[in-house]
């Protein structure tokens, strides 16, 4: 079931009506809490592959300072995967927008920053 989103505030985003203050990962059949890093790596878009995404929206923190590994856009590149790169609140309006519209899409979002 795709997850519901209530508030968006910085460092914190309502997920299926509970807060979430660490970083996550979005998929139309639910989320996962992910380990607080500074950069979007290679593991993280390999976690992406496993939904075969057509789209991959990354949500870089609250004020963008989230940096993303060159790999991570040269391997959606090669997969053909349309990427997002945003700061985080505007990469999970963007999410809802595709999935509402039945996209295959992912999104990885980081909190603060």
């Amino acid at each position: 079931m795709m997850p519901r989103i209530g508030k968006i505030e910085n460092g914190r985003v309502h997920i299926n009506g509970a807060p979430v203050t660490d970083s996550f990962f979005l998929h139309p059949r639910g989320f996962e809490l992910l380990e607080k890093s500074q950069k979007i790596a290679k593991k993280d878009f390999e976690r992406a592959l496993l939904h075969e995404p057509e789209i991959a929206v990354f949500g870089v923190g609250f004020h963008g300072k989230i940096k993303i590994d060159q790999s991570v856009l040269d391997g959606a590149k090669k997969q053909k995967i349309d990427v997002h790169v945003l700061p985080s609140e505007a990469a999970i309006k963007k999410f809802q927008e595709f999935a509402r519209a039945g996209k295959k899409v992912v999104a990885h979002i980081h909190i603060g920053e």
